[in-house]
């Protein structure tokens, strides 16, 4: 499909995110547009597409939007032609409906089928939509609540100036990459010192905006019906990369925001930048719900430092809990082993001097 003109652009900004006033921000969500809709590298199409214009996409994402409680079969049959044989058409559909999820949330809904079985990052495994499945609780599904411990949350929000940017990268040696799949913010990879950061503000701008005036517990099932994420998600976001990573009043957090705007690869989004203060106002001892757990894991990671060179991270990597009985073990029994050998020592050293007394002191001479 050919690329999207500025005035298709403009419909998809206006009927998503209600924010044809602020298009001019949403040029990092069109390169994850542009990719989706019209990929770099294509072959020859044999079979027809169910995706003919790009109001085919802008229709998909507001059924999808105006009905979150369906099963993706539901979804599927209501919105796609079902009477075909070929396998190729099955696998474009599924394709259609992955893309709207993508360009409507954020979420990329066939994580799961791109890696392999029991594959884990930091803690997170992808998740898939499945076809029985309502789109309500996939999404919860992606965005669980009822396993954080808010006593390190507390702790890590409380001493937020210790996980601004330019600190996690100095004292934690942490790298900083750009995601496009919401689930995916502040996740921290070990392996790598990773810690990927979704990087579309003017998306998260733009649903705030959307669900200003809704209640900002307001759940997963009654934000859907809106159209918009839940307010808490979308605010705790936000208020993560503007209060917490890159503060504007830290000037030195604000000067490696503009570096890493500028340089990285893929790009973080210039909207970065704009500090335009939150459509609505961060209540006073604002808790973390969603990203709760990964902020403590960060919190955690710059208050106990890996070290920097590889014979120190080698130990460290190999100091579990599991190794440490290991170690304790081996320690009691080598313990006794020399304890053993010290034992026999000292008889030895006996020995020895008995039998140096006994030819000191040998037989009387004669008269």
């Amino acid at each position: 499909m050919r690329i999207a003109t500025t005035a298709e652009k403009r419909s998809v900004v206006r009927d998503l995110f209600d924010a044809e006033d602020k298009f001019h921000s949403f040029s990092t969500y069109f390169k994850i547009y542009d990719s989706l809709t019209t990929p770099q590298y294509t072959t020859v199409q044999i079979y027809p597409t169910a995706l003919k214009s790009h109001d085919d996409i802008r229709r998909l994402a507001l059924e999808l939007r105006a009905n979150p409680q369906t099963t993706r079969e539901e979804f599927k049959a209501k919105v796609l032609v079902q009477n075909f044989t070929d396998p190729d058409t099955f696998i474009d559909q599924e394709r259609i409906i992955n893309i709207a999820v993508q360009l409507t949330l954020m979420i990329d809904c066939s994580d799961k089928d791109r890696h392999c079985e029991g594959y884990e990052v930091g803690g997170f495994r992808p998740v898939r939509w499945d076809n029985s499945e309502r789109f309500t609780d996939f999404v919860r599904k992606v965005f669980p609540t009822d396993v954080h411990d808010q006593g390190k949350v507390r702790t890590a929000i409380k001493e937020k100036n210790s996980l601004k940017c330019w600190k996690l990268k100095k004292r934690a040696h942490v790298k900083f990459l750009p995601t496009d799949n919401l689930a995916e913010h502040l996740l921290y990879d070990p392996q790598d010192g990773v810690v990927r950061i979704f990087r579309q503000t003017a998306f998260l701008k733009a649903h705030l905006r959307l669900s200003a005036n809704m209640p900002l517990n307001c759940g997963i099932t009654e934000s859907l019906q809106m159209g918009t994420l839940p307010p808490q998600l979308v605010l705790e976001t936000l208020h993560s990369l503007q209060c917490i990573l890159f503060p504007q009043v830290d000037e030195k957090s604000f000067r490696f925001l503009e570096k890493i705007v500028h340089t990285s690869n893929p790009s973080f989004d210039p909207d970065f930048l704009l500090y335009e203060g939150c459509a609505r106002p961060v209540p006073e001892n604002f808790e973390y719900y969603y990203w709760g757990n990964r902020l403590a894991k960060l919190h955690y990671v710059v208050t106990h430092p890996r070290p920097s060179h590889l014979i120190s991270q080698w130990i460290q990597r190999h100091a579990s809990e599991r190794h440490a009985l290991f170690v304790a073990i081996l320690s009691l029994v080598l313990s006794a082993f020399f304890g053993f050998l010290s034992v026999v020592l000292g008889f030895f050293q006996v020995w020895l001097a008995y039998q140096s007394w006994k030819v000191q002191s040998g037989p009387a001479p004669e008269a």
